[in-house]
């Protein structure tokens, strides 16, 4: 056989074992990515329906920082309404 046609042979046969690892490699993301895909699916799912029915009612009550919230803005608007009162009564003495 001649050198030529071995080395050539050669490496067709480098290039070969590279695209077949190339291949083999991309087959392997294509794996991992699919399956990453369906463990987030489930993720998004539960997500999704939350976003959905939680405002509605649905699935319970507010949690309990926001009716804490909620509840402090009303007593904020009771202490304002009071001292608007003293502050009115205040001026109410102080004219006589």
């Amino acid at each position: 056989m001649d050198a030529k046609f071995i080395a050539f042979s050669a490496g067709l046969l480098i290039q070969a074992g590279g695209i077949v690892w190339w291949a083999s490699t991309l087959q392997a993301a294509v794996r991992h990515n699919n399956y990453q895909i369906k463990m987030m699916s489930r993720d998004v799912d539960k997500h999704s329906g939350f976003v959905r029915d939680w405002p509605i009612g649905k699935l319970g009550r507010l949690p309990d920082d926001v009716d804490q919230s909620l509840r402090i803005e009303w007593l904020e608007r009771q202490v304002d309404q009071l001292n608007s009162r003293i502050f009115r009564m205040n001026g109410n003495r102080n004219e006589h």
